[in-house]
């Protein structure tokens, strides 16, 4: 397919796309300003207008001093307040609730608040989570061997495992490793078989206990050889080359072993086998590594939704909105520090695909997506990056030093390299879409 037809074939975003790529947006700009907005009123400040969008208005209408308004350009929003601009003429009696005449604390509050909500959205979409069935990943049997030691206990497809000898177990990969690693043991399984609670005793041959889990895809890369296959999230491999896998490490053997070779992958789509030719690529690999295959998807595996009470759910939803957070400063880390690949990073477009994609899979998956969006935005945000709120923070930070504001001269400077990186990286980003979308894997090295 040449580049031109395939921009047509695939990259024209879907009305699901961008519809749902509207609502993720609309409610992650939305919480942002509404902290700055809520933060600002109760701190006293005037609050001119609220927009969610830039540029010119759409529509609007006006309540006491503020106007909403919705703006043409959907990538932003904004508050502006009273004595924001430093030009401008105040009257005696506005000074008092202007935002530059505030005290540092207070505009420190009211620009972290817009950041902070953004988190503070994700834990509130992760605690609706908990309440009402998150996904839990589980060890599930997908087959059991005849004659072999897990059936002599008493296994069937459709068990799930619970704990093998006390150990809490998540995955099917700990089951597998802890068989391997206590090869003639008789070990004891706590089984979950359609709610009831059972318990088997069973000693691996040479390691095997003759069951097998699912190897699910948890992610796939966009433009990666996975994708271009049609592999999806949520599938399951059930073979690989005429081969039957059942762990995540027999499926990433075939792949790392045959860079460049043809693989055919049978998956398990809801009950629907499907075959399909893979292609795995090179690694990219520094001088002293080995290169090996690689198809572009990330582990997942079996879930069950499991439902949390009121008071549970508040940690259960605070510590992963805290694993997420951290998870996103590393990865930003990592790609800093050249570690990660750049070509990973999408624009407008990557947002609307991925947007699409995730509502099609299911409303648990879309608002799991949203959370972790808002936690990227609110992360992003507090980069100490002049335009950014973290780069007001940091010019709040170097006024608390020096005790004076900054001049003009070196506001206007801050603000000038700020909007050159800002524009750099929208060109990355457009970048990296275009090249997507007409078949290509950005490569930055």
């Amino acid at each position: 397919m040449t580049g031109i037809s395939h921009l047509f074939a695939v990259a024209l975003p879907t009305l699901t796309g961008i519809g749902a790529a509207v609502v993720v947006l609309g409610v992650l700009i939305f919480a942002h300003e509404l902290g700055h907005f809520i933060v600002a009123k109760l701190s006293g400040v005037g609050v001119l207008k609220f927009s969610l969008g830039f540029g010119r208005k759409i529509v609007g209408w006006k309540y006491g001093e503020t106007e909403y308004m919705i703006s043409v350009f959907p990538l932003g929003g904004y508050v502006k307040m009273v004595g924001e601009d430093t030009d401008e003429e105040l009257l005696p009696e506005d000074k008092k609730r202007a935002f530059n005449y505030m005290p540092l604390w207070k505009r420190a509050l009211i620009v972290f608040a817009g950041p902070f909500f953004n988190i503070l959205l994700a834990l509130m979409l992760l605690y609706i989570l908990f309440l009402t069935g998150f996904p839990t990943a589980v060890a599930k049997v997908t087959d059991v061997a005849p004659g072999s030691a897990g059936e002599l206990a008493g296994f069937k497809v459709g068990d799930v495992i619970t704990y093998v000898d006390n150990v809490d177990i998540d995955i099917w990969e700990q089951v597998k490793d802890y068989a391997k690693e206590h090869p003639g043991k008789e070990m004891t399984f706590r089984i979950d078989r359609d709610g009831k609670d059972l318990k088997f005793k069973v000693t691996p041959v040479n390691g095997d206990l003759g069951l097998r889990g699912s190897v699910i895809i948890g992610a796939v890369v966009a433009g990666s050889p996975a994708d271009k296959a049609g592999i999806r999230t949520k599938d399951r491999i059930a073979a690989v080359d005429g081969k039957p896998v059942g762990t995540w490490a027999e499926m990433s053997e075939f792949v790392k072993t045959n860079p460049g070779k043809t693989l055919e992958f049978i998956i398990d789509r809801e009950g629907r086998l499907i075959r399909t030719e893979v292609t795995p690529k090179l690694s990219e690999a520094k001088p002293h590594e080995k290169q090996v295959g690689m198809i572009g998807v990330q582990m997942g595996a079996e879930s069950v939704k499991k439902r949390y009470g009121p008071i549970e759910s508040i940690g259960m939803s605070l510590d992963r909105t805290l694993f997420m957070t951290g998870m996103t400063v590393e990865f930003v880390g990592r790609l800093i520090g050249g570690k990660e690949d750049a070509s990973q990073i999408g624009g407008p477009v990557a947002i609307v695909q991925l947007s699409g994609r995730q509502a099609r899979q299911g409303v648990q998956d879309f608002i799991i997506f949203m959370a972790l969006l808002s936690i990227n935005l609110g992360v992003i945000n507090l980069f100490p990056i002049p335009i950014l709120d973290g780069g007001h923070l940091m010019m709040f930070a170097v006024e608390g030093v020096i005790r004076k504001p900054l001049s003009m001269r070196q506001r206007e400077i801050l603000q000038q390299i700020g909007m050159f990186l800002l524009i750099s990286l929208m060109i990355f980003v457009f970048y990296n879409d275009i090249m997507r979308l007409l078949g290509f894997t950005p490569t930055w090295k």
